[in-house]
């Protein structure tokens, strides 16, 4: 009977061990669950700009008043009959 203990309280000794420190050791799965968390949170930040960019290119498909306004701020153009001041600091 007494070699049944030791055998079994060995077992569980080693169990422990693999629990505490070993590959697949809680403290490892806490780490991989925080970088799920984070990966997580960069990825729906990613999904919000790829939302946002998508509106922006069917805005662009669509609506004119969205390019003469990215050409007038971006490219700097004017239309016929404009006169365009450059206000410097």
């Amino acid at each position: 009977m007494n070699k049944v203990i030791l055998i079994l309280s060995f077992i569980l000794i080693i169990l422990l061990f693999k629990f505490a420190l070993g590959d697949a050791s809680y403290k490892e799965y806490r780490d991989l669950k925080k970088e799920v968390t984070n990966l997580e949170e960069k990825n729906s930040k990613f999904k919000e700009k790829i939302k946002l960019i998508k509106y922006e290119i069917e805005n662009l498909k669509t609506g004119l008043s969205v390019i003469e306004e990215k050409a007038r701020n971006e490219l700097g153009l004017i239309k016929e009959k404009e006169t365009f001041y450059q206000i410097l600091k």
